[in-house]
């Protein structure tokens, strides 16, 4: 090399600065390939990810230099990424709700940096604030993306009568709608509304509730809760990096699959309870050659369409999964989290223990 002469990551570093972040948000950017490309393109840029199934795709991927943190993204913005610009990249339904997505985040973090986003699906990228060096903005247009505008807000809140009312944006009418990775119901009109008072959800509009769903979500704030909906929550036919992890006891997972990474950290394998949440935690851990002992009652909705449990896995189903879970929690796990016992001895002690409760038993 010359002297003098910078070579291409020095020169983007310099038209970066030296915190530039960019924060994925969901499966289908790794993928498509567009994580790889944006990651080549800014090598000098912190990259980070925030939903359970971004972090499976980053991982099925090879994408180790993606930090995942399992928090809201505007949460994630404010609160663990240091950063003086941020660029957002994603792949959503649509235009409209993409950028419906981005200004939740951005009303929610409440910056004063600039930002960008990068629509994967449209091929477009809109500048939200402030202003990125003209290298990004010809480097992603070389990538074949073009700047588009901000559009018009819609109605994303309204108040009346002690209601905070939340509209729904880009719902497909038999999606799945998702709050806090909760299935609360299913669309039955293109425009879905959430009503609460003082946390608690009141009424809906173009939903057909489930009960059981509204019933472990609780309270929530409306104004900052993940609201979403999906037809699916990832591709079905993407090929899993399986690798085998070692560690010792078992995991208990009630219902709660996007914390399955943190909860079955340095264990052998896990106890999952509830239909969705049971093949949710089956397909990450298979990954990890790591079995489950799937707890269901036959209300599997089908968030992910293909099961994938790894060998030596048993999933059952029982009339209630939502007692027997319960009893497996405060019996079998002393209402623990972890049980330092082999799984296989577990398995044993669970067919044991429900023997009588269980209606249909499957073995991997």
């Amino acid at each position: 090399m010359q002297s003098g002469q910078k070579n291409e990551s020095d020169s983007m570093k310099h038209y970066i600065g030296n915190k530039f972040a960019v924060l994925f948000h969901g499966p289908e950017v790794f993928d498509k390939g567009y994580a790889k490309r944006i990651i080549d393109l800014i090598p000098e840029a912190s990259f980070y990810q925030a939903g359970t199934m971004g972090r499976t795709a980053a991982y099925d991927h090879n994408l180790e230099n993606v930090i995942s943190i399992p928090d809201l993204p505007g949460k994630v913005i404010r609160e663990s990424i240091e950063c003086d610009a941020l660029m957002i990249v994603i792949y959503p339904k649509s235009e409209f709700s993409g950028q419906s997505f981005v200004r939740i985040i951005l009303d929610n973090a409440k910056l004063s940096i600039p930002v960008m986003h990068v629509d994967c699906r449209t091929g477009m990228y809109v500048v939200w604030q402030g202003k990125f060096h003209d290298e990004i903005i010809k480097s992603l247009e070389e990538l074949g993306f073009v700047q588009g505008n901000a559009i018009s807000p819609s109605k994303l809140f309204s108040f009346e009568n002690n209601l905070t009312t939340r509209h729904l944006q880009a719902c497909e009418v038999g999606d799945f709608v998702l709050c806090n990775n909760l299935i609360i119901g299913k669309a039955t009109s293109e425009n879905v509304t959430i009503s609460t008072n003082e946390g608690n959800i009141i009424t809906t509009s173009g939903l057909e509730v489930k009960e059981h769903g509204l019933e472990k979500l609780g309270k929530i704030n409306l104004l900052t809760a993940k609201c979403c909906s999906t037809q699916q929550l990832r591709d079905d036919s993407i090929c899993p990096r399986v690798t085998r992890k070692e560690g010792k006891g078992v995991a208990f997972v009630n219902h709660c699959a996007a914390d399955v990474y943190d909860l079955t950290r340095h264990c052998e394998g896990a106890v999952a309870v509830g239909d969705d949440t049971s093949r949710i935690v089956g397909d990450i851990l298979y990954r990890f050659s790591m079995p489950v002992y799937a707890i269901t009652d036959g209300d599997w909705d089908k968030l992910i369409i293909k099961e994938r449990f790894f060998p030596g896995s048993v999933v059952v189903e029982v009339e209630h999964d939502d007692a027997v879970g319960e009893a497996v929690y405060d019996i079998i796990f002393n209402s623990n989290l972890k049980l330092d016992i082999p799984f296989d001895t577990l398995k044993d002690k669970l067919n044991s223990f429900l023997e009588d409760k269980i209606v249909q038993l499957k073995k991997y």
